[in-house]
């Protein structure tokens, strides 16, 4: 059924059609889902710059966009969303043009969902607030054609109030009002990974929204070495290469059998949520998509296929690295065709081919065209090795390449198909590039904790260049320019301030903190004239106004110390567990009058009852 999605753009915010301005496409197969920026110039984890774009610049393969964020606004304390001043500034984007994309998508069959929440969401609703927000999520599905709500509560938002009963009560109300008009008003939800276990902050809304979600896009990213333990495999941390695959398997594994302490979600409403590249996400990435194809497979193989993937970001997909390179749709290009399946088979003869599609090589790496590649004819036979393959692959120069596949049946029957091979290069990272105050005539070392890694050659450390020089006999401010070159000539430049100072240098000159950047677990800043310590990611949220159990934590130096005394009633001054703090690994507590130590992240769980392999284990 096709909807008039063009309405007047003046709309009485108080009131709403009697019909949904949405075609409201349904994704009963497969889906590529990825976010899109509501605001420019993002900087990424390793200095990059997100791409500015419109929805219709967004990669076809993309079958369903978050539009982020919906968020609270003003005095009022019910999230709304606002078409932002960068869009309309930067691209010329109004607010017609805005409704006219989300209606072209949704003539392609895709579907535009609205992200409520966000890293910093600020989302704090009361019991009876239900109508309320149903009512604004009406208006704004009615108002800009979105097909549906995406919840991405984070940290202390998930628990905020009523908001564990308020959002999915509200949203029962926004599908049941929609479902009368013969449309599937979509729900998904992208909470943290760790928050899905058993007792965990998001279990609370899969329940009650059991009957109603489309599906759970997790993110599997961010959470450092949080990650899942497996007999027989040991730890699996999700910020490990080298178990990647298993991370992959076993995490999937558990959430569809809600075993390993998670909570349940059927695999077909299961998509796995992970960062488009390195600058998307401080960690999480899948550097070799092999790994993640090989892990999807086994889940498929035992009739556990997932839903999809979901990529953090559409804009990030397109940014741009470090060297100002271009990241050209990269995460579409990996995943696109193996989760949608779009590859064509010839209905007349009916043979398939399996394994092609497109692919990521690193720069110098073995490649054979046939590895993983097989054929099947109308009856069921291996004609694998009929297949013959055209086209090159220079696997020692970066760019895109295509393969070109046939295979010709005993009947002379013959199946076509070709993929797309891009050889890459990741640039080196540079580490512990920060500005610095040090004291006048003090020593000084350019090189102190600076580090440079390659995924490729490994430690680069001692290939570091440094343009510039520092005169710590006199003060002022020096910049220090440090380049490193791996061995594809891959270059990256990052500069630092080195200010020389006669005023008293504390043992930690943390950076003033700053509302638009980034900041990860143990990151350092100063702000109100006092040093505090992230103790998880966060971005805008100001030291000293977030409580008790707050992001930040005060400081007096780098070290983490608190300056405080030992608590004499507690063993070594560890703090006495609560229920409501989250601690991370090697964090220390004392519960029962015995000493224990997490070993990874974990909220909620109560020290010695979660078994051998539980969170906690006594600390020795």
């Amino acid at each position: 059924m096709k909807i008039n999605k063009k309405i007047l753009s003046c709309i009485v915010a108080a009131s709403f059609s009697a019909q949904a301005n949405s075609i409201m496409p349904e994704q009963t197969a497969n889906v590529l889902m990825g976010y899109w920026h509501n605001w420019c110039n993002s900087q990424g984890y390793q200095s990059g710059i997100a791409a500015c774009i419109s929805l219709t610049d967004i990669n076809s393969k993309y079958n369903v966009v978050a539009v982020s964020f919906m968020t609270a606004s003003g005095d009022s304390s019910i999230p709304t969303f606002t078409l932002s001043s960068d869009l309309k500034s930067e691209l010329g984007i109004t607010e017609d043009d805005f409704i006219q994309q989300i209606s072209d998508l949704n003539e392609q069959g895709r579907s535009v969902v609205l992200s409520l929440g966000g890293a910093d969401a600020h989302i704090e609703l009361s019991s009876g607030d239900e109508t309320a927000l149903a009512n604004e999520i009406i208006r704004l599905v009615d108002t800009f054609g979105f097909d549906g709500i995406d919840i991405d509560l984070e940290q202390s938002a998930i628990s905020a109030g009523d908001n564990s009963t308020v959002i999915p009560q509200a949203l029962i109300q926004v599908k049941e009002h929609y479902k009368e008009q013969g449309l599937n008003f979509m729900i998904t939800m992208a909470p943290e990974y760790p928050y899905l276990r058993d007792g965990g902050a998001y279990v609370t809304y899969i329940k009650q929204l059991e009957n109603y979600y489309d599906f759970i896009n997790p993110q599997f990213y961010n959470q450092g070495g949080d990650g899942i333990w497996v007999d027989g495999k040991g730890w699996l941390a999700q910020n490990d290469d080298s178990v990647k695959s298993d991370f992959i398997y076993y995490i999937a594994n558990s959430l569809i059998n809600g075993t390993n302490g998670y909570t349940q979600i059927d695999h077909d409403r299961l998509v796995f949520g992970l960062p488009a590249n390195v600058d998307a996400a401080n960690n999480g990435y899948v550097s070799n998509p092999q790994d993640l194809y090989d892990a999807f497979t086994q889940l498929s193989d035992e009739g556990h296929a997932l839903k999809g993937i979901m990529g953090w970001s559409v804009n990030w997909d397109v940014g741009k690295n470090i060297s100002g390179k271009s990241y050209n749709d990269q995460f579409a290009s990996d995943y696109a065709s193996f989760i949608l399946d779009d590859q064509e088979n010839n209905d007349d003869n009916n043979i398939t081919f399996s394994g092609i599609y497109d692919l990521r090589v690193q720069r110098g790496e073995n490649f054979n065209a046939l590895d993983g590649i097989s054929a099947i004819d109308v009856d069921g036979n291996d004609i694998t090795s009929s297949i013959t393959t055209s086209g090159t692959v220079d696997i020692l120069q970066e760019g895109l390449y295509t393969v070109y596949y046939t295979v010709t049946d005993s009947d002379g029957n013959k199946l076509e198909a070709e993929r797309i091979i891009t050889v890459y290069n990741d640039a080196p990272v540079l580490t512990g590039i920060n500005d610095t105050t040090v004291s006048i005539d003090s020593d000084f070392s350019p090189l102190d904790g600076v580090s440079a890694t390659d995924s490729q050659d490994g430690d680069l450390t001692d290939k570091i260049s440094i343009q510039g020089d520092v005169n710590t006999s006199v003060e002022g401010h020096y910049t220090l320019t440090y380049t490193v070159e791996d061995q594809w000539q891959a270059k990256t430049h990052l500069s630092r301030v080195i200010t020389v100072t006669s005023d008293e240098v504390t043992e930690c000159s943390a950076e003033t903190w700053l509302s638009t950047r980034i900041y990860n677990l143990n990151d350092t800043v100063s702000h109100a004239g006092q040093t505090w310590t992230a103790q998880w990611w966060t971005q805008g949220e100001e030291p000293n106004t977030t409580g008790e159990w707050g992001v930040w934590k005060n400081v007096d130096n780098c070290t983490g110390d608190n300056g405080e005394q030992d608590n004499p009633n507690t063993p070594n001054g560890s703090q006495i567990w609560s229920n409501k703090q989250v601690y991370f690994a090697n964090d220390t507590v004392t519960y029962n009058d015995v000493i224990w130590t997490a070993q990874w992240w974990t909220q909620d769980d109560e020290p010695g009852t979660t078994g051998e392999w539980g969170v906690w284990r006594v600390a020795q």
